[in-house]
């Protein structure tokens, strides 16, 4: 199974601050694949009620 997104204008924006974000977090760069599947991990650890999502990451 394949989804393909594709981000205009001010999300496209968004999601270069958060990919920014998690690279000085994590301290290397990270693909486009990997910055999703870091924010989708977080999203269910905070619907599954053992973290939330970084306020500071979705902000933006």
């Amino acid at each position: 199974m394949r989804t393909d997104v594709t981000l205009r204008g001010s999300k496209a924006d968004q999601f270069e601050r958060i990919q920014d974000h998690l690279e000085n977090r994590r301290g290397h760069e990270l693909s486009r694949t990997a910055v999703v599947g870091i924010l989708m991990a977080e999203f269910e650890q905070n619907i599954d009620g053992n973290n939330t999502v970084s306020s500071e990451i979705l902000s933006g």
